[in-house]
């Protein structure tokens, strides 16, 4: 069989799977509850209204449409379900719902110059969205608009970058106004959330898959290490983990794998049409929005396909990056501030303004404070940097420990980076190489409250963005210890453990295999 019929097996099988996961998606541990909560207490509740309103009136219909009402209500009081994994995810769809729906957006009262008042929206408040049953979440800020100053008109906000809630609001404002209102978030949560999914996830990895696909079969050398390493980015990364959630990094994996497709052919097929400069810029740009340490890999990304041109070639190929590659970024760029900007009239990100994480916040008549004030568990963050360096390369959420296939592609790119017979594969090597220490370093330094491995999380999420990067060169690797009985055996072994790191969390947001395997052993899990 071709290998390329052995890719598309694998893909199809890969989505597959992943299809079935979102399809049946849901909160399993909150479904349990509520079953609890409907079977015990429910038919009582019903019971003692009946007696009531026996009491009040003797027509049949009257008392069977009034219990009908009450147990509507007390059904929707208890209903816990959820195709909502986590605060995480919640926090982004609050702001779908806030951008789309008007009923939930906050309203507030301007005053004009000439003194008289105005209503206007206040855009990408969540305010009234948080408050619904089920809804609420910890990945919130709180400030007050530039016209609007002082705490009494202070509106709560997602964490999150608007740009991607803002894309995912399209096709949900498409169904929501295209139905008439009749499927929303509110009414169907699951048909909506699973669709979005389908769009935003799945769609986006089959690519992701595919190109990657190409990118092994053009610098695989063996059978057995291509095939190795397309079932190994089908299967044994986080990427299909963290499919089943709305989340930043499988958008910045899709963007990383097509900027980096399209410099390969830049540099290796000497691919000369604009489109390939363009979306190189434009995916390394929105590899940024998603994860802003992926700035180096743009800019480092730039500097490579600039540098790379032979000197008969220089002119014609800083032409290419002016009309191709920067025009990708600034448009990028420019959808990133100005959503910035309608959401919290700055152009700095939410997540640099710590002094919106203090605050308090009306839920249910009570005051309550923000989590950031009083952070639990892994929010804490690790006390030791030494403990942290562990536990984030071979602990409870380390790279090699959960996916050991990782040593297998670091041991590629030192292969790249000792050829000899085509500088590219150095200068590629080593531009991941570098990429991957300045980001480690970046995280490994930041403060003791940022040091929470990724939160409640299944794996080392901040540095996710990196599996095209490293998942390429592993295929050099693979091919050398394909020539030994033994090299084939460590390989599956490999393969195996980090399947199982994959496989292991039902929900992303959870903790991963060796955390949980850790306490089961009594030993600390935090420094």
């Amino acid at each position: 069989m071709p290998r390329q019929q052995i890719y598309t097996l694998l893909i199809v099988i890969s989505a597959a799977l992943i299809l079935g996961r979102i399809i049946s998606i849901d909160r399993y541990d909150l479904q349990r509850l509520q079953e609890y909560r409907l079977t015990g207490g429910l038919e009582e509740k019903i019971a003692e209204k009946e007696k009531r309103l026996r009491l009040q009136t003797d027509d049949e219909e009257s008392i069977a449409a009034e219990l009908q009402k009450t147990r509507r209500h007390l059904e929707q009081s208890e209903m816990l379900e959820s195709p909502m994994l986590s605060a995480n995810d919640r926090s982004r769809w609050c702001t779908i719902r806030a951008l789309v729906e008007p009923d939930l957006r906050v309203i507030r009262t301007v005053t004009n110059k000439d003194g008289s008042e105005s209503l206007r929206y206040v855009w990408y408040a969540i305010d009234n969205v948080q408050t619904l049953k089920g809804w609420d979440t910890i990945d919130m800020c709180k400030h007050d608009l530039p016209d609007q100053p002082g705490k009494e008109h202070e509106y709560l906000y997602s964490t999150k970058p608007p740009l991607l809630p803002t894309l995912m609001a399209i096709p949900y404002g498409a169904i929501y106004w295209g139905s008439g209102k009749q499927i929303s978030l509110a009414n169907e949560p699951y048909l909506i959330v699973r669709s979005l999914l389908v769009l935003f996830n799945v769609l986006p990895l089959v690519i992701t898959w595919i190109l990657l696909a190409r990118l092994i079969e053009r610098f695989g050398t063996t059978d057995w290490g291509r095939i190795f390493a397309v079932g190994f980015v089908c299967f044994g990364t986080f990427m299909s983990t963290f499919a089943v959630t709305v989340n930043n990094h499988l958008p910045a994996v899709f963007s990383v794998t097509v900027s980096f497709y399209c410099a390969v052919r830049i540099l290796f097929d000497d691919e000369k049409r604009l489109r390939y400069f363009f979306l190189a810029g434009f995916f390394s740009a929105f590899a940024v929005v998603c994860e802003l340490p992926a700035l180096a890999f743009c800019v480092f990304l730039g500097f490579l396909l600039t540098r790379c041109a032979a000197k008969a070639q220089a002119e014609e190929r800083m032409k290419s990056i002016c009309y191709g590659f920067l025009p990708g970024v600034l448009i990028v760029a420019a959808a990133f501030f100005v959503t910035n900007y309608a959401a919290h009239q700055t152009l700095v990100p939410a997540y640099a303004k710590k002094e919106w994480y203090s605050y308090t916040y009306m839920r249910g008549g009570r005051e309550l404070q923000s989590y950031w004030d009083n952070r639990v568990g892994v929010d804490k963050g690790e006390e030791s940097r030494l403990t942290y360096l562990l536990h984030t390369t071979v602990g409870h959420h380390g790279l090699f420990s959960l996916t050991p296939v990782w040593l297998l592609g670091f041991f590629g790119l030192g292969l790249w980076t000792c050829s000899v017979f085509d500088s590219r594969y150095r200068k590629i090597a080593l531009m991941i190489l570098a990429l991957s220490v300045i980001v480690f370093v970046f995280y490994m330094t930041r403060p003791q409250v940022d040091r929470n491995y990724g939160g409640m999380s299944s794996g080392l999420r901040w540095m996710f963005w990196f599996i095209p990067l490293w998942s390429v060169p592993l295929v050099s690797a693979v091919d050398r210890l394909s020539l030994f009985q033994s090299g084939r055996a460590l390989c599956l072994i490999c393969l195996a453990v980090s399947v199982v790191s994959v496989v292991y969390p039902w929900n992303p947001w959870s903790q991963p295999w060796i955390y949980h395997w850790m306490v089961y052993l009594g030993l600390p899990v935090l420094g």
